[in-house]
């Protein structure tokens, strides 16, 4: 029966030691390795999502690059809202070019609702000939601003003026600007 106790007794003890073991070290060893595996997890996520926004800084990069050249030839179809000389200045030139006197009237600005962008009204007059002013007007229509023709005002002149082929036009125009 000693032997028999010393038996029972060595199994408690082996059982009590297997139980202490597993409770004490293999349970905080496991429960460390699932939490160290999470944090992994998490940071193998990020270190991804990092990756990609990179990845994507780099194409926008490429990109801007690409149309860069393109971004400035559209900031140059818009005049400047403040002061707008460098505009008159192309009027005056291409009406010399097109061999006619204009005169320049700049407008108060509105600010239209549907508009996107603000605009700067102008009325331009003139006294020449209907073709003279057909060819100003087609410079004027393909040059590099943003220009909607609001009103044309095309007037005969009398035989006691000027020339008989000569028109008196007033046209109003809508630039948009920056």
């Amino acid at each position: 029966m000693i032997f028999k106790n010393k038996i029972n007794l060595s199994l408690l003890i082996f059982s009590i030691l297997i139980i202490g073991l597993t409770f004490f070290v293999i349970y905080p060893v496991f429960k460390e390795i699932k939490t160290n595996s999470e944090d992994l997890i998490s940071k193998k996520q990020s270190f991804t999502s990092l990756e990609m926004k990179i990845e994507n800084l780099k194409n926008s990069q490429v990109f801007l690059s690409e149309i860069k050249p393109n971004l400035e030839k559209i900031n140059q179809l818009f005049i400047n809202f403040e002061l707008p000389v460098d505009f008159i200045n192309f009027l005056e030139k291409t009406a010399e070019e097109s061999d006619i006197v204009i005169e320049i009237l700049a407008l108060p600005s509105q600010k239209i609702e549907k508009d996107s962008w603000p605009s700067v009204f102008f009325q331009i007059s003139s006294i020449t000939s209907f073709d003279k002013f057909l060819r100003f007007l087609e410079k004027i229509e393909n040059s590099s601003y943003l220009i909607k023709p609001q009103n044309l005002n095309i007037r005969r002149l009398g035989e006691r003026e000027i020339e008989l082929n000569d028109v008196k036009i007033i046209l109003s125009i809508k630039v948009y600007a920056k």
